[in-house]
């Protein structure tokens, strides 16, 4: 059991324990004086440990030192003076993170040998979760420099092939709702913290080794992302229209006369739009799901489309960058394969297939966006088949027999409730 090892512990011991608990205190509220509230992916990254918190069914009287802990945590943050209620809604559950962390901490020093397994193995992906979107923030933005212009017209014109500009009406419909818009915008700041839930539910309860199969396809699509943001670097629209996004967009008879030169885009603005990682991610989250409850199947479901609404409505992608998404996340997906993994060779036919559907995909997008004017009929015939091809792919590489895997090694998720103990 947790804490239990006060009463037979020497005298050094329990001031070798008190120690470390002071220091550890201190460390964090360092942390809580200085975490950024300016930007709600950080907070919510961090909000997301007291998920594998709960996970490891706390007991109601450490659950009440966690909200304790917490609330104190709020004396030392500094929230952002500006009224607005994404980044004080973040802010505020990233103090229920800190008090996570820090109890999950506490519970590793003052516990056994087996509670601290236990507790390590919630505690160490949560960690790695929140130090993963800390560097993503930084590493995504290096192609800033190295691209002072962008393929922004190539994606406008692919995009208006289909016959309208997708983007556009989406933003006039967020405009137009402000139901939707509030519902687009949670789904696309909350990206963390659900990448927290998803990853904490899929550890089975009382597992005593950390999993890495999460956090390592988050790393991967990640840096894969990265690589091929050099193939076409590109933002978004509400970047290169400015106060005309959503309103205004060229009629579709001007795109044919339309130069595709490269555009300047401001330096501080990041060259990450094709492929959408907000869409791969979101796309790995729901696959990796399965075997999990039907709501929140369903519930991931809703999340991937309303992610796909605002990343259009807000003007940070185009069409074509969700859409080159889907393959991408398949062959990140085959690389890692979480859970039980198919033969090696299944798994290398299946990451030939969704890196050359990305591949083909980008290099439509740089080199052929005036050949998809030819009939929307041509490029809503790539993007169905695209669908069709990842579906029929991701369902033929999961039927196949299974490569075994050591006994309990903790890869299946087994019991799916937060769950405490009374």
């Amino acid at each position: 059991m947790p804490w239990e090892t006060w009463e037979s512990s020497s005298p050094e011991r329990k001031l070798l324990w008190v120690t470390c608990s002071g220091l550890w205190l201190v460390l964090f509220l360092v942390i809580a004086a200085s975490i950024d509230l300016t930007v709600p992916y950080l907070p919510l990254a961090i909000a997301g440990g007291f998920i594998f918190y709960f996970r490891s069914s706390p007991r109601v009287p450490e659950q009440v030192a966690w909200f304790l802990l917490s609330a104190g945590f709020g004396m030392i943050v500094r929230f952002p003076r500006e009224n607005n209620w994404v980044n004080t809604g973040s802010g505020i559950l990233a103090l229920f993170g800190l008090g996570a962390f820090f109890m999950l901490g506490l519970r590793w020093l003052w516990s056994g040998p087996l509670e601290r397994r236990k507790t390590y193995a919630m505690l160490a992906p949560a960690a790695a979760l929140v130090f993963f979107v800390l560097s993503a923030q930084r590493a995504l933005n290096l192609a800033n420099l190295l691209y002072p212009k962008t393929f922004d017209l190539s994606l406008y014109v692919f995009d208006g092939s289909f016959g309208f500009q997708p983007s556009f009406l989406t933003g006039r419909a967020m405009a137009a709702s402000a139901l939707l818009r509030v519902a687009a915008l949670l789904a696309y700041t909350s990206l963390p913290f659900i990448m927290a839930l998803v990853y904490a539910l899929r550890l089975p309860k009382g597992i005593e080794r950390p999993s890495w199969d999460l956090i390592t396809l988050f790393l991967l699509a990640g840096l894969g992302g990265w690589a091929l943001y050099n193939l076409v670097p590109a933002t978004g629209p509400a970047y290169v229209f400015g106060t005309d996004f959503p309103w205004r967009s060229l009629p579709y008879a001007m795109l044919p006369r339309l130069a595709l030169d490269r555009i300047p885009v401001a330096a501080d603005v990041p060259r990450n739009a094709i492929p959408s990682l907000h869409m791969a991610w979101v796309v790995l989250l729901f696959w990796n799901t399965k075997g999990l409850s039907r709501a929140l199947r369903i519930f991931m479901a809703v999340y991937v489309a309303l992610t796909a609404v605002a990343t259009l409505g807000i003007g940070e992608h185009y069409f074509v960058d969700l859409v080159a998404g889907v393959p991408f996340a398949l062959f990140v997906q085959a690389v890692v394969w979480p859970g039980d993994k198919p033969t090696l060779r299944v798994r290398a036919r299946t990451v030939a297939a969704g890196l050359g559907l990305t591949l083909a995909w980008l290099l439509l997008a740089r080199f052929g966006a005036k050949w998809m004017l030819v009939s929307p009929i041509l490029p809503w015939t790539l993007v169905a088949a695209t669908g069709i091809a990842v579906w029929m792919v991701k369902a033929w590489s999961s039927a196949l027999p299974n490569r075994a895997l050591p006994a309990n090694d903790g890869s299946r998720p087994q019991s799916l409730a937060l769950g405490a103990h009374g």
